[in-house]
């Protein structure tokens, strides 16, 4: 594990939570963290155990109407007792019902479940009642992954307003942020090896900017993939190739960069059959090894959604999911130009939604000011409200719409208000969707 786990049963449960929920098609995590603790806990699902990995599975009992869930739905399976139901995320996706004992459940039904099933096993710590924020971190949070989780969060129920959704290199990248200064004084490395490959994600910062602008590289191996070994001597040179294998991906990522600390995620990394490599990552760096980095880092991301951090207001992670530049407009206020903020960068596109009226002079096209945080020139993007009706100056009030369709696509509605009594709304509407990078 990457981190303590402390015995929590007897601790008040009215201490308000935030939770982070880790989801992927092997296996799942819940981290929770009250406000009065500095560092999340990591949900076991045996207690006194480091049992943190749930497998994310679903199993029906044959001829009942009783689901269990993780390695009970595994073991029913083994039994032959029961239908099981994996990779409920991949399902999810593809979006084809799931036919058990000739009756058909949607899958993200079946995966709501699941995680209704998860959420259950925190009753004694972090009732859901007593929850203030969620995030919930994938690898992949595309515009359909946030359609699914955000239909799951509906059919169970949870507040739309306290779920927030992030991608494993964000929750990486808060956690990193939250650990001692010297681990990321320079680079962080993380190794995650997983059941598609090995994913290297290499985390750098840029300190000539304001904020710091934090940033990540990622690659995969998908021909390295986790083996297990047996004791015996016939096993060495299997070890030793694979060592070496593992030797040269570090030798790539890490010769020419200064770096702090090294992760290793993942159960593929037990067995200690990486001495060559270790003894390399070791070299005037700090290296760890676990799996609950993302829902730790899932679960400072919800600390920091309801309650920012000087820390956190110093950093920016841009990520491939996050938006790279400030949005905004010039504005007369009180007689006076000034700039009034659309879209901040550094946030989720897909939560990067802004809504104001405005009212015009004599003009019948609004500027939307891109500023890039990479240093490149600020661009200026007209929106031409074709047909306006001709008012006198300052007569006409719209309202606008801005939201991001993806990292780069902007999406404008601007609907004519009219002015009052005076001017009636048209009903009058502008769509555009324009690129910004």
């Amino acid at each position: 594990m990457i981190g303590e786990i402390k015995d929590t049963i007897g601790k008040s449960a009215k201490e308000r939570m935030v939770l982070g929920i880790d989801l992927t098609d092997e296996f799942s995590q819940i981290s929770y963290c009250p406000f009065s603790q500095e560092e999340p806990e990591t949900l076991s699902m045996i207690l006194g155990e480091e049992k943190m990995c749930i497998p994310t599975a679903l199993a029906k009992r044959y001829g009942e109407n009783i689901w269990t869930f993780g390695e009970e739905a595994q073991e029913l399976e083994q039994k032959n007792e029961g239908f099981l139901i994996t990779s409920l995320i991949t399902l999810a996706r593809e979006g084809e019902l799931i036919e058990v004992e000739t009756r058909d459940y949607d899958p993200v039904d079946l995966l709501a479940l699941f995680l209704k099933k998860c959420i259950s096993k925190l009753a004694l710590v972090a009732p859901i009642e007593k929850v203030s924020s969620i995030v919930i971190t994938v690898e992949e949070p595309d515009a359909q992954m946030i359609q699914i989780l955000s239909k799951v969060i509906a059919t169970l129920r949870i507040k739309p307003e306290k779920v927030f959704f992030q991608s494993h290199a964000e929750s990486a990248y808060h956690y990193i942020l939250h650990q001692p200064k010297e681990l990321w004084n320079h680079d962080v490395l993380i190794c995650n090896l997983k059941g598609n490959g090995l994913e290297v994600m290499m985390f750098q910062k840029n300190n000539q900017t304001t904020p710091v602008v934090m940033l990540m590289k990622s690659q995969t191996y998908p021909r390295f993939l986790p083996e297990t070994f047996a004791t015996d001597k016939k096993e060495d040179g299997r070890k030793s190739r694979k060592d070496q294998e593992l030797y040269q991906i570090l030798y790539v990522h890490c010769e020419g960069h200064y770096i702090s600390s090294i992760y290793l995620l993942g159960d593929g990394f037990d067995g200690g059959w990486y001495q060559d490599s270790l003894k390399y990552m070791c070299r005037n760096r700090r290296v760890f090894r676990g799996n609950n980095l993302f829902s730790k880092g899932a679960c400072y991301g919800a600390k920091e959604k309801i309650e920012n951090t000087e820390l956190e207001s110093k950093h920016v992670f841009l990520g491939k999911d996050k938006l790279k530049s400030n949005l905004g407009m010039r504005v007369v206020r009180e007689g006076r130009e000034s700039y009034m903020a659309l879209l901040d960068a550094g946030k989720n596109w897909y939560d990067s939604v802004k809504e104001c009226d405005l009212i015009l002079d004599r003009e019948d096209t609004i500027n939307i000011i891109v500023t890039p945080l990479d240093g490149k020139n600020p661009k200026t993007i007209p929106i031409y409200l074709r047909g306006l009706p001709v008012r006198p100056p300052r007569a006409t009030r719209i309202h606008i719409e801005i939201r991001m369709l993806s990292e780069t696509r902007l999406a404008v509605n601007v609907t004519d208000l009219g002015f009052g009594e005076f001017f009636a709304a048209s009903g009058m509407q502008w769509s555009s969707e324009v690129e910004i990078d």
